[in-house]
């Protein structure tokens, strides 16, 4: 389990959250085939009643590209004729009678601006100004208290940006905005978590990650029954025992911590994912919030495990018991047969003329 969603690289000073072939599916320039040319460079009427607005073909074809680049990934690139020569192409051939142009195949920034304008206009989308960033930001805390694992943080944002119909502003600042929420919202559970624990509670949670000649405490809880056999569920019996009074802080402080059930299982994953030296190493509140979310998490897949371990006793024992009842019935048909060749031979005698009519049945 790589946690890369939670690393500040030295390099970017920035919160990573996306894998790099990630970022640059969201964020680079199409690169359409013939099929997508057909599709996003149609121009309607409304489109066409635009161009007319320009009037050198240069501007014009550069306007085409930058709307079909738009409807693709609804976000504005910079970029020159020649880095787009196979669409350049497509579009002259298809709107233009392949006029050869020649010259500088750059358009002056006023002009690429005012073509930006007017396609928002056209789909009625905005950019992320300072009223849309905020917005957002409120948006980035209330998804960081759903979920505070920051690519999903960030997936909520896309979400809200495209239903908003707002342009994605640029990667570097998403990643301020969730760094900023997932800061924020780690404040706000260390504040509730420093100021709720008591120092009794706060021992339990240091003596699990005490050195011992064996394995630390907190990682003999992480160990999860093998099978269902005695020895492996008395282990699990035992570490219960262990994780109830854990439990019992963590059921306490998790409803005034307001978190999903979703960013208790991260949390509790993160006590899986570390080492205990590495969990040694961070702010102890930061590991005491894990650590509740884990005691939580663990203890109830714990009732979970001891629950499955009775169904697969029970659904073996009803097995047992039903191979034995078809063993003995099948036991019973060979009696059953055993005994009608026996009642044809009592019949028999019922029969039998050498008998006399009136014999008691006693003599028969």
């Amino acid at each position: 389990m790589k946690e890369e969603g939670t690393e500040f690289t030295r390099k970017e000073k920035r919160l990573k959250i996306l894998a790099t072939d990630e970022i640059e599916s969201i964020y680079d320039r199409p690169k359409f085939n013939s099929e997508d040319q057909i599709e996003y460079f149609a121009l309607s009427q409304s489109d066409l009643e635009i161009l007319e607005v320009f009037g050198s073909i240069k501007s014009q074809i550069y306007f085409i590209l930058q709307l079909g680049y738009f409807r693709a990934k609804h976000l504005f690139f910079v970029f020159t004729l020649d880095e787009v020569e196979n669409d350049f192409q497509y579009i002259s051939e298809q709107y233009f009678n392949s006029k050869q142009l020649g010259g500088i195949k750059v358009i002056d920034k006023q002009t690429r601006l005012k073509q930006q304008r007017l396609i928002l206009e056209l789909h009625r989308y905005r950019l992320c100004g300072k009223e849309e960033r905020q917005e957002l930001e409120r948006k980035a805390q209330q998804s960081a208290k759903v979920y505070s694992k920051p690519v999903y943080v960030f997936r909520e944002l896309i979400n809200y940006l495209t239903d908003q119909k707002i342009v994605i502003p640029g990667y570097s600042l998403m990643q301020d905005i969730i760094s900023q929420a997932l800061t924020a919202e780690h404040n706000r559970l260390t504040k509730i978590v420093c100021d709720r624990l008591q120092s009794s509670e706060i021992a339990a949670f240091d003596k699990l990650l005490e050195e011992s000649p064996g394995l630390y405490e907190i990682t003999q809880l992480k160990q999860e029954p093998r099978n269902f056999s005695f020895k492996e569920i008395k282990g699990e019996i035992q570490r219960g025992e262990q994780l109830y009074f854990l439990y019992t802080i963590s059921k306490n402080l998790l409803p005034e911590m307001e978190i999903s059930n979703e960013s208790i299982k991260y949390y509790a994953a993160l006590v899986g994912y570390y080492s205990v030296a590495r969990l040694k190493q961070l702010n102890k509140w930061t590991a005491y919030i894990y650590i509740i979310c884990f005691a939580h998490h663990r203890y109830q897949q714990h009732s979970d495990n001891l629950i499955n371990c009775l169904i697969s006793k029970v659904r073996h024992y009803s097995d047992e018991a039903k191979s034995v009842a078809k063993e003995r019935l099948y036991e019973c048909h060979i009696e059953i047969n055993e005994n009608f060749q026996k009642a044809g031979q009592v019949l028999k005698l019922l029969t039998d003329e050498s008998i006399e009519a009136n014999t008691p049945f006693k003599t028969v």
